[in-house]
């Protein structure tokens, strides 16, 4: 994988403090703005570069946060589409799980859940909030 530039790696880093300052103060679409201004920087395809991953994670979850899930859904999908996509990362599939459950598509989350439970042996749910595991423990009785 390639690597980004240090001055547009500081570029991206630079919206991600603003996004999540603008959040902090309240300023939803202030941040939600910012968020999307930090993946426009990163050149296409977004999937290709070493810290894709993290800036992708951090992205949907401040996403998820602010309640803007189809664009969390769009970039997550995005990512799981690409040939960079590592098939034993459980992460993207716990993000795409937690937008759809968020959604109230509570089907294919708990498919999505199953597939990060699958690959992580179950670590997926250790830092996540307990209504997800909850809800995966619960969901086919």
């Amino acid at each position: 994988m390639k690597e980004l530039d240090e001055k547009l790696s500081n570029e991206i880093n630079e919206k991600f403090d603003q996004s999540f300052e603008f959040k902090k103060r309240g300023q939803i679409e202030e941040s939600f703005f910012a968020m999307q201004e930090a993946i426009k920087l990163v050149p296409s395809p977004k999937s290709q570069w070493s810290e894709s991953l993290i800036i992708i994670t951090y992205a949907c979850e401040h996403f998820i946060a602010i309640e803007k899930l189809a664009d969390a859904r769009a970039l997550i999908d995005e990512y799981l589409n690409s040939d960079f996509c590592i098939s034993y990362d459980d992460n993207p599939s716990f993000i795409k799980g937690i937008i759809l459950f968020e959604m109230g598509d509570f089907e294919q989350a708990y498919e999505w859940f199953d597939k990060a439970n699958s690959i992580s042996k179950g670590r997926c749910f250790v830092e996540q909030p307990k209504k997800y595991k909850t809800f995966f423990n619960e969901y086919n009785q």
